[in-house]
């Protein structure tokens, strides 16, 4: 043998005895597992991996046989070479620990007596087989590195997810589509709530489950594998019993619930018959599907649907009775369609007649259909009859369209009159005032009061009669202007004499209401039944006295009344 090849060989030995087996196959690595519903993966995943192990082992214990049983050092050699490249190139990882033993055995036969062509031959076979080791066991080491730094990641957003787990649960989706039960709108936020929150814990367990499957998987370290799977359980310890506790509450709450409503519409067994077949069965849906949603344990969606569906074949079961009822009933209601209908056809041959008035058909339609609505008749039956009705009807709502639309020509008319009429009285003030020159005093006031008349007789609503009665009020201004001016062209005897007429009337009347007053309070007193017969005769003295003043002051009033009458006659002439 060469040096170098001698060189060549210790060094081999010496990295053969540098490089551990165990840090290029996980085997031997004890993993730890969180105890809950996903340990079921470990006990799946061991099976295989000791199968593996057995297969590994038998197929090594096999070569090692073959390889002592041979004496032949070239023999040995390519076995163990053989062997080498096997291990290497099986499907999946390689085995590199066979690989490494079978290098270990292999070396020292390098240093026995052996052929130099054989020797290089197989030493370049060697080699190369190493290399590949080597190479593989860099590309593994890569592959694992990455791994494990995904993972690393995956677990640390995990670890700030069930941190902040109180955010979360706001955020939470929850079917917007979801019809929820009525006989739980009360409690409608408990479920909101606790799903929303089971809704994470759930991403949050299945995380943790995949996590650890994926460990399963992955090959590297085993101290770095356990490090891992103990993060990831005591990140199941903060979701896995909460989450328990969760299903819990919210499985017994929901069976609480669905209880009482079977116990409300179903008691001991019967359906309630004030209930609504329609709607308990739409509360039912709805109480199936919000079983589907939420988290709850077998138990409870197993019992609750259970009773849920007795619940259904309750209503169904009441359907076919209520359908048997209706087809007893049918007889009777097609007696009560039959009245109905003829009860139509007699008021269609009346109103067809002209023996009824209009008023008098509105007033029997009207009647008819208040019969109607009183009859019981099955729906096919009403839908019918309404169309009957509204055919007989569609006549008698033509004339009142008729009768309708003439009255409100004569309201247009009338409305035009009335129109026409203030028009015609604001024309006649206006150019009474405007032509007040051409009349006299008495001429304007005869005038005034002819319209004034007119105006009060008019149909004109009140606004338009004060709005003519304002348009009139210059015309009293004018009137007083020119009793003014008749007054200005006395001479100072008459208008001085005209003026202490005028006092001495206002006064007279002053004294005439003093009297009246002083004559109604006798009268009162005279009437009281609690005066005896003197005291009667008394006051019936006092009001034959008033009476005589009261005639006396009339009769002084009219006698002023007429001279100044007189007076005003002679200003007149005078004018």
């Amino acid at each position: 043998m060469s040096e170098n090849e001698n060189m060549n060989l210790q060094d081999e030995t010496s990295e053969n005895q540098s490089l551990n087996p165990q840090e290029f196959h996980g085997e031997g690595e004890k993993e730890v597992f969180h105890e809950d519903e996903s340990h079921h993966s470990q006990d799946s995943r061991e099976p295989k991996r000791k199968d593996s192990k057995d297969i590994h082992q038998i197929q090594f214990d096999t070569f090692t046989q073959a390889f002592q049983a041979q004496n032949n050092v070239e023999e040995k050699l390519q076995l163990a070479i053989q062997f080498m490249e096997d291990s290497l190139s099986q499907g999946g990882t390689p085995h590199f620990r066979n690989f490494w033993e079978a290098r270990r055995l292999c070396l020292p036969l390098f240093k026995e007596n052996i052929s130099p062509q054989v020797r290089g031959l197989l030493w370049n076979k060697y080699s190369e087989l190493s290399k590949e080791a080597r190479r593989l066991k860099d590309l593994l080491d890569e592959q694992s590195a990455f791994a494990i730094e995904q993972i690393e990641i995956a677990i640390k957003a995990l670890e700030n997810d069930i941190e902040n787990y109180a955010t979360q649960s706001h955020k939470s989706p929850f079917p917007q589509d979801l019809i929820f039960p009525q006989s739980l709108q009360k409690k409608h936020s408990f479920y909101l709530d606790l799903q929303q929150k089971l809704n994470v814990l759930n991403v949050q367990a299945s995380r943790i489950n995949a996590l650890r499957k994926e460990l399963l998987k992955t090959e590297m370290r085993v101290r770095q594998k356990n490090k891992f799977f103990q993060s990831l359980s005591l990140a199941g310890d903060k979701v896995f019993p909460q989450r328990k506790e969760h299903i819990k509450l919210i499985s017994s709450e929901f069976i609480t619930d669905v209880d009482q409503f079977i116990k409300g519409h179903f008691s001991e067994g019967n359906l309630s018959h004030e209930a609504s077949l329609f709607n308990l069965r739409e509360e039912i849906k709805a109480l199936q599907g919000l079983a589907k949603v939420l988290t709850l344990n077998t138990n409870a969606f197993t019992n609750t649907r259970a009773r849920l569906s007795e619940a259904w074949d309750q209503i169904k079961s009441r359907e076919k009775e209520r359908k048997k009822e209706r087809a007893q009933q049918r007889v009777g209601l097609r007696q009560n369609f039959e009245t109905v209908q003829q009860a139509i056809q007699d008021f269609k041959t009346q109103f067809e007649d002209a023996t009824l008035s209009t008023s008098d058909a509105q007033k029997k339609m009207d009647d008819l259909v208040a019969f109607m609505r009183r009859t019981e008749l099955d729906r096919d039956d009403l839908k019918k009859l309404r169309e009957e009705l509204n055919e007989v009807k569609k006549p008698l709502q033509d004339k009142l369209k008729l009768e309708e639309e003439a009255k409100h020509k004569q309201e247009k008319e009338r409305i035009l009159l009335k129109k026409e009429k203030y028009n015609t009285l604001k024309n006649q003030i206006e150019t009474l005032i405007q032509q007040n020159d051409s009349y006299n005093e008495d001429q304007l006031v005869a005038q005034r009061e002819d319209i004034l008349n007119q105006i009060q007789d008019s149909s004109l609503v009140k606004t338009e009669k004060l709005e003519l009665e304002r348009i009139l009020k210059p015309l009293r201004d004018i009137i007083t202007e020119k009793k003014e001016k008749s007054l200005m062209a006395l001479s100072d005897d008459d208008r001085q004499a005209l003026q202490q007429l005028q006092e001495i009337l206002q006064q007279r009347k002053i004294r005439r209401q003093e009297i009246k007053a002083q004559l109604e309070t006798l009268r009162k007193a005279s009437g009281s039944s609690s005066l005896d017969f003197e005291k009667a005769m008394e006051y019936n003295q006092l009001v034959t006295e008033e009476k005589e003043r009261n005639e006396k002051i009339n009769q002084g009033i009219k006698e002023i009344e007429d001279k100044i009458a007189q007076l005003q006659s002679k200003i007149k002439a005078k004018s």
